[in-house]
C-alpha cells in the first residue's frame, strides 16, 4: 500500500501532525494522518535542505503482548469550578471518537522510554472550549512509519 516505510523516527516527527482515523487490529494501533506527517532535512529519501510533509501517512505501533489494555489515554479538561479533571478512557471508545469524527488528534510532543511512548496532544472537537490536553501512552515493541511521497512544496 506505501512506499516508503521507516522503522526508525529519528528523522521523522508528528509535531503538529492530525491524525484522523485510528484502528487497532491484531495487536497493532494504527494512526492516520490525511495531510502527513514531517519528515526532518536529514533523511535520507529528504532531497532538500528542509524538514518537509509526506503525503498522506500512516504509523503503526506494534503493543506489547497484542493487547489493547497496553493504550492509555486521559483527556484533560476544566470542571465548572476551574479545576482541571483527567478522563481516562477506554481505548476502543477514544478510537470510535476519533474515526466518527467527535475528536481529531494533533500530536505536540513526544517522549520516550524502554518499550513506553508518551504522545502530550490536543484532542479538537466542534463545540466549546473546541480543545483540550490529551495523553497517549502505548506499551509499545516498536513502530512503523509509512508514506508514500514527500512534499517538497510544503516545507517547515
Amino acid at each position: 500500500m506505501y512506499q516508503n516505510c521507516e522503522p526508525n523516527d529519528k528523522h521523522i516527527t508528528l509535531h503538529d501532525c492530525f491524525a484522523e482515523k485510528m484502528y487497532f487490529h491484531k495487536g497493532i494501533l494504527s494512526f492516520l494522518f490525511p495531510d502527513g506527517f514531517w519528515i526532518l532535512a536529514d533523511h535520507p529519501k529528504n532531497k532538500s535542505e528542509n524538514t518537509v510533509r509526506t503525503n498522506a501517512s500512516q504509523v503503526d505501533f506494534e503493543m506489547i503482548n497484542d493487547e489493547i489494555e497496553n493504550i492509555h489515554i486521559s483527556i484533560f479538561r476544566k470542571n465548572k469550578r476551574g479545576h482541571i479533571i483527567r478522563e481516562d478512557w477506554e481505548p476502543a471508545d477514544f478510537i470510535r471518537a476519533v474515526n466518527t469524527g467527535e475528536y481529531q488528534i494533533e500530536f505536540i510532543t513526544k517522549y520516550e522510554s524502554y518499550q513506553s511512548t508518551l504522545f502530550k496532544c490536543w484532542v479538537w472537537f466542534d463545540k466549546e472550549p473546541r480543545h483540550a490536553e490529551c495523553e497517549i501512552i502505548l506499551d509499545a515493541k516498536n513502530a512503523l512509519y509509512y508514506w508514500n511521497a514527500l512534499c517538497y512544496d510544503r516545507a517547515w
